[in-house]
C-alpha cells in the first residue's frame, strides 16, 4: 500500500510540473506572439503589411534559429554522454586503485610479518 501512495504522490508531482511547464510555455508563446504584434505595429501598419522579402526574411530567420537550437541540443547530449563516459571510467579506475592498495597493503603486511619472524630467529639465534 505504501508503494502505491509513494507512486501516486510523485506521479501527481510530475504532472503538476509537466502542467507548471506547459503554462510556462503558453506564457512564453504569448509573450512572444504580443512582441510580434508590436513589432509589426511600429513598422507600419499592423499585421499582414508585410512584404514577400520581408517574410522571407523573417521566416530564414526562424528557420536559422531552429537549426541553432537542434545543434546546441545536439552538443548538449554529446557532452552529456561524454560526461556519463568520463564518470564510468573515473569510477572503474577508482575501483582498480582500491583493489590495487588492498593488494599492496596485504603483500607489506605479509612482508612484515616475514621480517619479524626473521629478526625474532636471529635474536633467537644469537642468543
Amino acid at each position: 500500500m505504501q508503494v502505491r501512495q509513494r507512486y501516486v504522490a510523485e506521479s501527481s508531482r510530475t504532472a503538476a510540473r509537466h502542467e507548471r511547464e506547459q503554462q510556462r510555455l503558453r506564457d512564453e508563446l504569448d509573450r512572444c506572439r504580443a512582441q510580434v504584434r508590436d513589432d509589426l505595429e511600429r513598422r507600419g501598419g499592423g499585421g499582414g503589411s508585410l512584404d514577400a522579402a520581408e517574410r522571407a526574411r523573417l521566416l530564414q530567420k526562424v528557420a536559422d534559429a531552429g537549426a541553432a537550437k537542434r545543434r546546441a541540443e545536439e552538443a548538449l547530449r554529446s557532452a552529456v554522454d561524454s560526461d556519463r563516459q568520463k564518470a564510468a571510467e573515473i569510477r572503474r579506475l577508482h575501483e582498480e586503485c582500491r583493489a590495487e592498495v588492498a593488494r599492496v597493503s596485504k603483500e607489506a603486511n605479509v612482508e612484515v610479518r616475514r621480517l619479524v619472524s626473521s629478526l625474532a630467529l636471529i635474536t633467537i639465534k644469537r642468543s
